[in-house]
């Protein structure tokens, strides 16, 4: 089971459904993968410097919520491992 957050200029995230479609360019996105104790930070081809930070960020929040035991990974737009895909559906 994995939930979807996308992330906001603010620093502020909204969850959604973790659908391969959604996912725009130029945003930035943390997907949790419970089952594999992940949390990966998908970053849009266009997304900038900033969201990048702010992304980052956003996951170490997201691994103290969810427990140290989480791994973050970042991965960028036409990079994705083939495990990270099967997620999406």
């Amino acid at each position: 089971m994995a939930i979807g957050y996308e992330i906001q200029d603010d620093g502020t995230s909204l969850e959604i459904e973790v659908n391969r479609a959604k996912l725009a360019s130029e945003k930035a996105y943390l997907i949790v993968d419970k089952e594999g104790a992940k949390i990966y930070i998908w970053l849009g081809r266009t997304a900038g410097v900033r969201m990048r930070f702010i992304s980052a960020h956003a996951a170490q929040n997201l691994k103290t919520e969810y427990g140290n035991g989480y791994r973050v990974w970042s991965l960028d737009e036409g990079e994705e491992p083939s495990n990270f895909l099967r997620i999406l559906g």
